[in-house]
């Protein structure tokens, strides 16, 4: 046997005191793993309430944009319905412009015709304001007629004759004035 075979035998027999492993690092490391483990849990917990939040707001969400998407297709309808109307309408306008321009040119030439009548009368009129109050003589269709001109109305001439006798002359029967 050699010398270090002896010494190892002996040094194995030797019952050598091994220093104690320090019991603070155990506990600590345990300690350390919990504490992780409850912050993963609780972390854990936290992430899952938060994607169960998020998963209600996607499914409120959902619901809220298939509403939107029933109403825009109604609007659509709705919209597809009101051009056709509109369409229709337009049409109908047409048709009433048309009438408007025939009823226009008729208008025009009742207006023209009713000018015509009455121009002599507004002539009359105009010239007989002026000489209100004086003595006048009206040729009419009914014969001459002689007096104080009291009054010239829309279509009449009232004169007062020297018998007192107050005559309504209508502007159309005016011939001449003096």
């Amino acid at each position: 046997m050699s010398l270090r075979q002896i010494l190892f035998v002996k040094s194995t027999n030797v019952p050598v005191r091994k220093k104690a492993a320090p019991r603070k690092k155990r506990p600590a490391l345990l300690d350390m793993i919990n504490r992780l483990r409850h912050r993963f849990l609780r972390l854990f917990t936290s992430l899952n309430r938060r994607l169960h939040r998020i998963s209600r707001d996607v499914s409120r969400l959902t619901g809220q944009v298939n509403e939107v998407s029933a109403q825009e297709k109604q609007l659509a309808a709705k919209l597809a319905q009101t051009t056709q109307s509109l369409n229709g309408l337009s049409g109908q306008v047409s048709a009433f412009a048309a009438q408007t321009e025939t009823f226009a040119t008729q208008i025009s030439s009742l207006q023209a015709e009713v000018a015509s009548l009455t121009a002599p009368s507004r002539a009359v009129r105009t010239m007989l304001h002026g000489r209100v109050g004086t003595t006048v003589s009206i040729e009419s269709n009914a014969g001459s007629i002689s007096g104080m001109l009291t009054a010239v109305g829309h279509d009449f001439v009232q004169i007062q004759e020297p018998t007192s006798d107050i005559v309504l002359i209508p502007h159309a029967n005016v011939n001449s004035a003096t």
